[in-house]
């Protein structure tokens, strides 16, 4: 049986003409040239897009979008392909209840503090201060920024990204050492601290980081 479509052509095919590619039925109905057959209703086909869906994957690292299939972060250069990386980072604040406890004579807390953010490179990652002189070897995690806490050393503690995708803290050797939660004393200098995510630790007068997983 062959149906006519809407330009009048014969089609064998009843849902588009092979004669034109008009859609049959898209007016209404198709008309049939058997006498015997009656006029049938044909559904509209619904079109399906498909185009390959655009990639919006954030960076793990800075949260940069990364472009298609770029394998490296345009941003910050993290490698997309690495197998199982994870991103870490730092975040500083001020910490007035630190601050409190403390009491250091002759200091005062800031009165506006940003929160800082750093990114935690492979290895290990110095926690301290910059002087600002040439050719300075400048820590990785640096609060030389003002407002500055006094009491953080010029290298104060390391955050070691660990091979198991994990991190640990380790005091250098500060002078006013290096807190972890709530504990009422200082880690032991040069001993290893497994950090989790949301971890927070405590050093100088008023400075606390937290440690978080991205």
């Amino acid at each position: 049986m062959s149906v006519v479509c809407p330009s009048g052509h014969q089609s064998q095919t009843v849902d588009y003409c092979d004669q034109c590619g008009a859609r049959i039925g898209a007016g209404g109905r198709g008309s049939a040239t058997d006498p015997g057959a009656t006029s049938t209703m044909f559904p509209v086909l619904e079109e399906v897009d498909t185009s390959p869906a655009i990639r919006r994957e954030p960076c793990p690292a800075c949260g940069a979008t990364r472009s298609g299939d770029d394998r490296y972060c345009e941003e910050c250069g993290y490698d997309f392909l690495l197998p199982g990386a994870v991103a870490w980072e730092a975040v500083v604040a001020a910490d007035r209840a630190q601050f409190d406890r403390h009491s250091v004579p002759g200091v005062t807390f800031p009165v506006y503090y940003g929160e800082r953010r750093f990114i935690l490179v492979e290895g290990e990652n110095r926690v301290g201060r910059s002087r600002g002189q040439p050719d300075e070897d400048v820590p990785e995690i640096d609060l030389a920024a003002s407002p500055v806490d006094p009491g953080i050393s010029r290298v104060h503690a390391v955050i070691e990204r660990c091979e198991n995708g994990g991190c640990v803290l380790r005091d250098v050797g500060s002078t006013n050492g290096t807190f972890v939660g709530d504990e009422p004393a200082p880690i032991p200098p040069h001993t290893d601290v497994p950090l989790a995510d949301g971890q927070r630790f405590h050093l100088g007068a008023w400075t606390t980081i937290t440690l978080r997983r991205r």
